[in-house]
């Protein structure tokens, strides 16, 4: 995930107000952030945060698909897939990448414009871009070591990616080596 450094720091330190940053994010990070503490089941209390964090996120999650801010959803989206990933949920994964392509195929989001000249590079801009390309990069990942099928739903966005995005014919090979290291490493240590 990246965010613009004022989402970042809104990020880093756990702004739940709202005004610069989902909630959803804040409160996500710190579900998943429990995940992985230990004895977390050993006091009531850490259940009951984990539970509020989590009903929080959710909530947040639910009220942002309420929006127009359809770059923040496929954010939360990756987010959320991730996190279901990691915790070797998989399944679960797979159906937020594809409500992920859902968004992006109903709202047309690209990585080039199909009309008019391109935006202006920004903060902003740079992360829908990147939630574009964890889509992808999720679905491939799940494909090489999951054994899952290639997935349909981000075929489209990965051939834009390769075939008109300046960079993407140029660095494919390389973020495909990139993706296969990483992989493996991720594989060790799970």
């Amino acid at each position: 995930m990246w965010f613009s450094r004022k989402r970042l720091d809104a990020f880093v330190r756990g702004d739940q107000s709202g005004a610069v940053l989902n909630r959803a994010f804040v409160c996500g990070a710190h579900v998943l952030g429990m995940l992985f503490s230990p004895n977390i089941d050993d006091s009531p209390a850490m259940v009951r945060l984990h539970a509020r964090r989590g009903q929080i996120a959710w909530e947040c999650l639910a009220e942002l698909f309420e929006t127009d801010n359809y770059g923040v959803a496929v954010q939360a989206m990756m987010e959320v897939a991730a996190t279901y990933i990691l915790i070797r949920m998989t399944h679960t994964g797979i159906l937020y990448i594809q409500k992920s392509c859902d968004i992006i195929t109903a709202r047309s989001l690209r990585f080039v414009p199909t009309h008019g000249c391109p935006p202006e590079f920004s903060e902003d801009l740079h992360e829908i871009l990147v939630a574009l390309s964890q889509t992808i990069y999720w679905s491939n990942y799940l494909f090489l070591t999951r054994g899952n099928p290639e997935s349909r739903a981000t075929g489209g966005l990965e051939k834009e990616f390769r075939l008109e995005l300046p960079v993407g014919g140029i660095t494919s090979i390389l973020s495909r080596i990139w993706l296969i290291f990483t992989v493996a490493s991720l594989s060790d240590s799970l």
